[in-house]
């Protein structure tokens, strides 16, 4: 049985290989001739269908690098080709026919924000051989509220051919217009949700901090007691209307519910925007805007922590 089920596999790979090379090669009486495949060189994950896998997301406030491999793929149909060298750069004439074709507003990424560390990629020979280089993207040097893009390209196939839509990755950056610097008040209530009594345990203010874009309609506030003991923060989510912001909203992301769940927390009263102002242009950053949420829980002691945090944009 295990052998009739082989052969059946291998027959099924046999006939998917000949319909995907019929188009490219010439077949003549029972036999496909490979001769006529030109040899050609490809990035993976490159082309605007992996557009969406090509974002990146940046904490703006961490100093840690980005690291992104890119990988050069040679196809031949001759076995014995040798090793070939390709060379890739930063092709930033792709941006504005992407813009201009999807209405989005990209902007390059600055030149001391990333570094090829290798421009030049040696692929071995074969029927089918990779080769890797790797892009670092220094996330402290960008602007959180700008969309940046960074097209990725192979400017020379080593003498092989380069495909028309597989030769550029679009590394993207999706800014936000709430995304920047903040100062941050922050005040807390044990065992009780009354915030009508002065706090009585931690109190903080003017502490500066980053508000991070997640998409170019929410970004991540920072919450105190959260992000200190759960890692996570209060997800915002704003309507932007050609520039004019509105419809401000708070909320737990999945992922912040499962870290809730995961340490033995819970959420007594959802994140609530007590109180809110939108300020500016985008010219202005919106600096001036401020944001101020409540929010009810309990540890994982089952005792209550009340919280308010203000978020004022600078």
């Amino acid at each position: 049985m295990r052998y009739i089920l082989s052969k059946i596999k291998l027959t099924i790979s046999a006939a998917l290989l000949m319909l995907i090379m019929y188009s490219c090669v010439k077949t003549r009486s029972g036999y496909t001739d490979l001769t006529q495949v030109s040899d050609f060189v490809i990035l993976m994950g490159s082309g605007t269908t992996n557009f969406k896998a090509s974002n990146i997301l940046v904490n703006t406030s961490s100093p840690d690098t980005i690291k992104e491999t890119v990988m050069a793929d040679l196809a031949s149909a001759n076995s014995n080709n040798g090793a070939v060298t390709v060379t890739i750069g930063i092709d930033n004439t792709v941006i504005a026919t992407y813009n201009a074709a999807n209405g989005t507003n990209f902007q390059p990424m600055p030149a001391n924000a990333f570094k090829i560390v290798s421009t030049s990629i040696t692929i071995p020979g074969g029927l089918s051989h990779y080769g890797t280089s790797t892009v670092w993207i220094f996330q402290n040097q960008l602007d959180p509220s700008v969309s940046y893009m960074l097209p990725v390209s192979l400017t020379d196939g080593g003498g092989k051919k380069l495909s028309s839509n597989q030769n550029t990755i679009y590394y993207n950056v999706i800014g936000n217009p709430l995304a920047g610097n903040y100062l941050q008040n922050f005040y807390r209530w044990n065992n009780t949700s009354d915030t009508t009594t002065p706090p009585n345990s931690t109190v903080f203010t003017n502490q500066p901090v980053i508000v991070a874009p997640v998409t170019a309609s929410t970004v991540i506030l920072p919450e105190s007691y959260m992000e200190t003991f759960l890692g996570v923060g209060i997800s915002l989510s704003i309507t932007n209307t050609a520039g004019v912001l509105s419809n401000p909203t708070v909320f737990l992301d999945p992922t912040a519910l499962a870290a809730f769940s995961a340490n033995g927390f819970s959420v007594v009263t959802s994140p609530k925007l007590v109180g809110y102002q939108i300020v500016g242009t985008a010219a202005t950053k919106y600096a001036g805007s401020r944001f101020r949420v409540f929010c009810v829980m309990l540890n994982s002691g089952a005792a209550t922590r009340t919280v308010i945090d203000d978020f004022i944009k600078q």
